[in-house]
């Protein structure tokens, strides 16, 4: 076999293993009556603890308006609040709600549950050489992407 069609093979059980994960995340996003791109503005909110508007229109590849509509619809649900800057009036930072860590947890739950249901049932070193591997391409494509 060379190593082209090893390569569309591999991408191919890629799509399928995603294919599975995906419905395990949309569970989730279902019962919370949320999108892929508000589930990734929580996260990223999350992590980051508050974005401005403007970094919100960026992560969602929309304008400020579209952002400030987006955020609306979370922050009446009561996912996302808003709070002003005290240093720049003008500037607004949104902030993860109650709603939204709890959102946040059970999204951890769900990735506990894929990790123990499917990855840990790989040997250690095959865990390792995943990760490997992963490391390498995550490089490549980061590299390539600048």
């Amino acid at each position: 076999m060379d190593l082209k069609k090893i390569l569309l093979e591999a991408n191919q059980f890629s799509e399928e293993i995603k294919s599975v994960f995906i419905n395990e995340y949309k569970k989730i996003l279902d019962e919370h009556d949320l999108s892929s791109k508000q589930s990734l503005v929580l996260n990223i909110l999350h992590k980051r603890k508050k974005l401005t508007m403007n970094e919100i229109a960026g992560i969602i590849n929309a304008t400020p308006s579209a952002a400030s509509q987006f955020i609306r619809k979370l922050e009446k649900q009561q996912y996302v609040k808003r709070e002003v800057n005290i240093d720049n009036r003008r500037e607004v930072f949104v902030l993860l709600d109650n709603k939204g860590d709890d959102f946040y947890k059970e999204l951890k739950a769900v990735d506990e549950m894929v990790l123990e249901k499917y990855f840990l049932q790989l040997s250690k070193e095959d865990l390792l050489k995943y990760h490997e591997i992963l490391k390498k391409l995550h490089e490549i494509v980061v590299k390539q992407e600048k």
